[in-house]
C-alpha cells in the first residue's frame, strides 16, 4: 500500500483490535454489511461505524455497543469481538498510512485474510507516565 494519507494517533491496542475484527466480520457477512447498515442495525446514526473506523475520529466501541454489534451481526456473544488473550500493551502511538478509498469496503487476499485499510508505519508503546498524562488530558476535556 503506497497510496493514502499519513495519520498519527494514540489508541489502545484493544480498540484497534475491535475495530479490525468488526470490520472483518462486516466483510465476511453474507450478504456484506456496510458501515451504514451496521450503524442502522445498531440503532445509531448512519455515520457511526464510519466514524469508529476513521482514525481521525475519537469515536470508539464500548461494552454496550459491542453487544449491539454482536446482535446486529447475529453473533452468539460479544466475546467473538474480543481477543482470546490479554493484549500486551495499553495505549500505543501509531503512524499509519490510511487508504481512504477502502474505508467502507472490506476485501480479502488469496489466503482469505482481510486486507486492512491501513498500514502501520511506526508503533510505539506509551510509557506509564505518558498514559497517565493522556488519561488526565482526556478527563479534563469531559
Amino acid at each position: 500500500m503506497q497510496e493514502g494519507r499519513i495519520v498519527e494517533i494514540i489508541i489502545s491496542e484493544l480498540d484497534l483490535f475491535v475495530i479490525d475484527i468488526v470490520r472483518e466480520l462486516r466483510g465476511r457477512a453474507k450478504p456484506y454489511v456496510s458501515q451504514v447498515e451496521l450503524s442502522q442495525r445498531m440503532g445509531f446514526a448512519d455515520g457511526f461505524v464510519g466514524k469508529v473506523e476513521n482514525f481521525n475520529s475519537n469515536a470508539r466501541y464500548n461494552i454496550r455497543k459491542l453487544n449491539l454489534v454482536a446482535r446486529a451481526l447475529s453473533l452468539e456473544s460479544p466475546k467473538k469481538l474480543q481477543p482470546d488473550k490479554t493484549l500486551p500493551n495499553d495505549l500505543v502511538s501509531l503512524k499509519l498510512r490510511v487508504n481512504r478509498k477502502k474505508n467502507d469496503t472490506v476485501e480479502f487476499d488469496d489466503n482469505n485474510q482481510v486486507i486492512k485499510n491501513y498500514e502501520i508505519l511506526e508503533k510505539r508503546v506509551l510509557t506509564e507516565d505518558e498514559v497517565k498524562l493522556h488519561n488526565n488530558r482526556r478527563a479534563k476535556k469531559s
